[in-house]
């Protein structure tokens, strides 16, 4: 899969018709997409989405969501969502929703809800208002996160993903080209952050972390490597010392394998 930058509907819609590109919609311009099509905004661009479709929006992007939508938001992204709309927002997402709406809130999101909207608040930052309100308590040991993101394990070994750029490199410069093994030179169990490599239970989890990613790999680790923090700044991530044979290999946002 690769991304399409597309500044106006005229570029979206040939975009859409090739399934092997995920639209990038860029720019200040109004885009409308349905269907079951998977577009990516950011930017300021303002997304009106409808039918079965799925958005990620980052930076100052507007999506306008009904019907069975999917919405993914982070960074300062405002959501309204209404119809039986999920919303996954993060960071510093604006979100209001009505409807049949359902809401998963981290970070320092803030909810408006309606009446029967369900919100779901991860950590103590959120801010919502309305709707049927749920606590959600991040996973509290590894054995939780590992359920929480369906990872299985074989022999000892999980697989965790990372968000790369087109060369296999990380945001930070790590490489992670397919069949090699990195590892860390400065492994450290003391500290959530640095010491390590990070990784997320799903591609889209690890997308959060580098939103101009190109790429992501799929890594199988030790399960006795890696290191979790429970109520931890970034709950979505773990950290390892090394990935093992065979090696990473190229995935798509929904894991499967390139």
């Amino acid at each position: 899969m690769k991304n399409i930058e597309c500044r106006t509907q005229a570029e979206l819609d040939a975009a859409l018709k090739d399934p092997s590109v995920w639209p990038l919609l860029i720019g200040s311009g109004e885009f409308e997409v349905s269907g079951s099509a998977t577009v990516q905004a950011s930017d300021s661009a303002t997304v009106l989405a409808s039918d079965s479709v799925t958005v990620r929006a980052w930076g100052s992007a507007t999506v306008l969501a009904s019907d069975s939508v999917t919405v993914r938001a982070w960074d300062s992204a405002t959501v309204q969502a209404s119809g039986s709309a999920t919303v996954h927002a993060s960071d510093s997402v604006t979100v209001r929703a009505s409807g049949s709406a359902t809401v998963r809130a981290s970070g320092s999101a803030t909810v408006r809800a309606s009446k029967y909207v369900a919100v779901t608040k991860s950590g103590g930052r959120v801010k919502a208002i309305g709707g049927v309100q749920i606590d959600y308590l991040p996973p509290q040991n590894l054995a939780e996160w590992m359920e929480e993101y369906d990872i299985k394990v074989a022999d000892g070994v999980a697989i965790v993903y990372k968000a790369v750029g087109s060369d296999f490199k990380s945001e930070r410069g790590g490489d992670y080209t397919p069949g090699t093994c990195p590892e860390c030179d400065h492994w450290d169990t003391s500290v959530e952050c640095g010491g390590g490599l990070h990784v997320c239970g799903t591609p889209f989890h690890a997308f959060s972390f580098y939103a101009d990613a190109k790429r992501f790999v799929a890594l199988p680790v030790a399960v006795d490597s890696i290191a979790h923090w429970p109520n931890g700044e970034y709950p979505t991530k773990v950290k390892v010392p090394r990935v093992v044979a065979p090696g990473c290999y190229e995935v798509d946002i929904d894991g499967k394998r390139i």
